[in-house]
């Protein structure tokens, strides 16, 4: 930061980060233990206590979230039960939130970081007393409402005084910087995994997103609902597969330039379970027809993960009562022109665009600062759109979309 800062005047820093990803600290807010990540997952006894407790859908009608054993706050109840760390924890903060104290010198989250927790009432914007006591830790920052300035800088890397808006989940940042900022649109973050994300006018609680496997709660710009969907297996898996056959992706783009209906290969491409929608941990990366040769596998694989992204969206804008008119994508593999194509195609006749970058949340905290700080709104990252035949798309959408579709919810 010193070094981009170097001759420069900033106006404001914007943090943008991973949620639940965080860490206990100390009576002198040093760590007690390293970073726990998403990742890591250490409370799964814990969650099947948590829902015999509290059961499923009570959980999601206060926080807007499914069980699962990446919530801090099952990660808490496991530190409580397996070691002391709880009762010499002064403060739990988030990755983003240690950055925020570094620069600021004080411990503040923002309100989409801490409706991921699994401890905030989503419409009341406070803390949840019952769970917190569940899980055993009521020392949590102060939560920073969104689109305002959450502290300055003191000495260190900046100089003194500048303004630092806390902006939020990167996936929800990325989607706001793109342009996703109206119900109608939809942004596909793509990476290792892969979100789809819905704004909506309001917040919505309903069950029946819960069963669908999405999460809801407050979009970036703190005034909207979102929808969330999750697919663990995006661009890891194409990873996967390319290292399996011994290929790169100077390789994959040659292969993807072939356009044209989709493969004849239906791939469920699950190797770890679907997460959203109709969740099922048993689903797998299922090849129902043999591969003649790599080429054909990983067309089939990114057809599958293309119509994959199509299911979640309609879910999503279905359940929420949106007309959905457009697509946003952003993320590392977006710079597969093939990929996009062919996600494009898959969409159902709807407009798809790219917006290129590899640090879109973070442009996006950029924006958002520079928004908050000035008081003029700022202009969203410029969307690509991806050109295609729209009879090849309603070829796309017709056979090959049902067979798909009837395939997966077969999976299982």
């Amino acid at each position: 930061m010193a070094e981009i800062a170097a001759g420069e005047r900033i106006e404001g820093v914007g943090i943008a980060g991973m949620a639940e990803t965080g860490a206990p600290l100390g009576a002198d807010y040093e760590p007690l233990t390293d970073l726990i990540s998403w990742r890591d997952q250490p409370g799964v006894e814990q969650v099947a206590r948590l829902e015999d407790e509290f059961g499923p859908q009570e959980l999601y009608a206060r926080t807007g979230l499914r069980l699962s054993p990446k919530l801090p706050l099952t990660t808490w109840r496991w530190l409580a039960d397996t070691t002391d760390v709880l009762a010499r924890t002064r403060l739990w903060a988030g990755a983003p939130d240690l950055v925020f104290a570094a620069l600021t010198g004080r411990y503040a989250t923002h309100l989409t970081h801490a409706q991921r927790y699994g401890v905030l009432d989503l419409r009341r914007r406070t803390w949840d007393d019952e769970l917190l006591a569940w899980g055993g830790l009521d020392r949590l920052p102060e939560i920073a409402e969104s689109m305002t300035i959450a502290g300055h800088t003191i000495a260190g890397p900046l100089p003194t005084g500048v303004p630092v808006v806390l902006c939020g989940h990167d996936h929800l940042v990325g989607a706001w910087a793109a342009g996703v900022r109206e119900p109608g649109q939809v942004a596909d973050s793509l990476g290792t995994s892969e979100a789809v994300i819905t704004p909506s006018a309001e917040l919505v609680i309903d069950d029946e997103l819960r069963r669908q496997g999405i999460s809801v709660g407050w979009y970036a710009d703190g005034r909207r609902g979102v929808a969330v969907s999750g697919h663990a297996a995006a661009g890891g898996l194409v990873d996967e597969r390319l290292a399996h056959f011994g290929h790169g992706y100077d390789w994959l783009v040659g292969v993807l330039e072939v356009l044209g209906p989709p493969s004849d290969q239906v791939i469920a491409p699950y190797p770890t379970g679907r997460q959203a929608p109709l969740p099922d941990p048993t689903a797998s990366y299922d090849v129902r027809a043999p591969a003649a040769d790599p080429a054909a596998e990983l067309r089939a694989l990114v057809d599958g993960l293309s119509f994959h992204a199509r299911w979640m969206a309609e879910e999503q804008t279905r359940l929420l009562g949106i007309d959905w008119q457009d697509t946003i994508a952003f993320g590392g593999p977006t710079r597969l022109e093939g990929w996009m194509r062919r996600k494009a195609l898959a969409g159902g006749g709807r407009g798809f665009a790219v917006v290129e970058g590899e640090a879109v949340a973070a442009e996006g905290a950029a924006l958002m600062a520079a928004e908050v700080v000035s008081g003029r709104r700022s202009q969203a990252l410029t969307g690509n759109p991806v050109r295609i035949s729209q009879a090849l798309s309603r070829t796309w959408d017709g056979f090959f979309w049902d067979r798909f579709h009837k395939v997966v919810t077969a999976v299982g």
